[in-house]
């Protein structure tokens, strides 16, 4: 009966977890998908100390460095580039489905360390399905902005594979309209991510939702995608 009666104790403290896990990770994602639709310019902080700007204004958006900018509008994709010097662009035209691979372009564009809002949110749902994994719940101010913060422990021993560096855990936060504030992970050999939120405005420069001034722009059937050690 003691036996019994332990064993009903662990299931129940471990489902309590999960379920905790679950609301919590859950409540963050929604955040994310939901402020899709909405107007806002962010700026961010990456690792290196580069800025990543990321705004939004439906049917247009973009995520634009000092050296690349993505744009989805509702006619066309443009990635634009200025490493060697001009900004030179590719546009391909968006026939009304969307861009399968945007988050992986912003991604590209934002440079090593970046992450984009739909990449967080699908790194939050992954973490949900780990057995034993730790959340921890946090309010902070970020950027002026009130944000609800989880830190996502214990991730290791779950990971599959010959790896030698494996996410031990990560930190994700997002402001109470929904964008992404900050996103943190650290690996198991020490390296560390980090990009967080420094600047938000609910309005947008316009001049981002279009190719720069002068661009040469070629037309293209699909983006070529850089990757972001080569940004």
């Amino acid at each position: 009966m003691a036996v019994t009666g332990t064993l009903g104790c662990g299931f129940i403290s471990a489902a309590s977890n999960l379920a905790g896990n679950l609301s919590t990770i859950s409540d963050l994602a929604d955040k994310i998908t939901k402020s899709e639709q909405a107007t806002f310019q962010a700026t961010y902080r990456l690792q290196d100390g580069t800025s990543v700007t990321v705004a939004q204004k439906p049917p247009s958006a973009t995520t634009a460095s000092d050296k690349s900018r993505y744009i989805s509008t509702a006619d066309a994709f443009y990635l634009c580039d200025r490493s060697t010097g001009d900004w030179v662009c590719q546009r391909s035209p968006n026939s009304g489905g969307g861009d399968a691979n945007s988050a992986a372009v912003a991604a590209g564009v934002g440079g090593n360390g970046f992450i984009s809002a739909p990449l967080a949110v699908a790194v939050l749902t992954a973490s949900v399905v780990v057995p034993n994994a730790h959340v921890d719940k946090s309010t902070q101010t970020i950027a002026g902005q009130n944000s609800t913060c989880a830190k996502v422990s214990n991730l290791a021993q779950a990971q599959q594979g010959n790896e030698t560096s494996k996410v031990t855990d990560f930190t994700v936060c997002v402001t109470d309209s929904g964008v992404l504030a900050r996103f943190a992970g650290t690996t198991t050999d020490g390296t560390k991510a980090n990009i967080e939120l420094t600047g938000y405005s609910g309005s947008v420069d316009d001049g981002l939702l279009q190719p720069p001034a002068g661009a040469k722009i070629t037309d293209v059937g699909q983006l070529d995608v850089p990757s972001p050690a080569a940004t």
